[in-house]
């Protein structure tokens, strides 16, 4: 998906979010803000930041976010979209050249350091998601929203480089939360 069609995502998630209250209404624009977040990050493509710069792959986009509180039904898809993709960018086939971190003024920060950053950035991202969604949307409304975000992610780890481990990570992490619900 191009950048311009994420931007477009976005603006729809805004448009539905300023739109109507109706919680069926936030939970389409949570799921439009999560499409977009998911290419978002590559955004410093188009910047003159570099790849995988350090200011579009974190938090930093849902900080920006934060200027408009009726916004947290977008904030919520924003986030899972974005940690959707760092993770997948947490396994490139190899952590060198494009695949670094870089930070504005430092350069890239290593493969160690871009594999921690990525993944930390990853996990705050879908706990931050998580945690906006269950604010943002009553449980009735949460829990449609929260299915198809997750459609969205296995369709977008399913096609996507680094995708395939990201899944099956996500997919460790969803069983172990099961797990822990379910008495034996």
């Amino acid at each position: 998906m191009g950048l311009l069609v994420s931007v477009l995502w976005l603006v729809a998630a805004i448009a539905l979010t300023d739109r109507s209250p109706r919680p069926w209404v936030q939970g389409v624009a949570v799921v439009c803000a999560g499409i977009a977040g998911t290419t978002l990050p590559d955004l410093d493509l188009l910047l003159p930041l570099g790849h995988r710069s350090g200011l579009t792959h974190s938090l930093l986009p849902l900080a920006l976010a934060l200027v408009a509180a009726r916004w947290r039904p977008v904030m919520a898809g924003l986030a899972i979209g974005i940690a959707l993709h760092l993770a997948a960018d947490t396994f490139p086939n190899a952590m060198r050249g494009y695949a670094m971190v870089r930070l504005p003024g430092v350069g890239s920060i290593g493969a160690t350091g871009s594999y921690v950053w990525l993944g930390v950035q990853a996990v705050a991202a879908t706990l931050a998601g998580a945690v906006l969604l269950a604010a943002a949307l009553p449980v009735r409304a949460a829990l449609p929203t929260a299915a198809a975000l997750m459609l969205v992610g296995i369709a977008y780890l399913f096609a996507t480089d680094g995708g395939w481990p990201a899944l099956a990570v996500y997919g460790a992490f969803g069983w172990l939360a099961l797990r822990r619900r379910v008495p034996d």
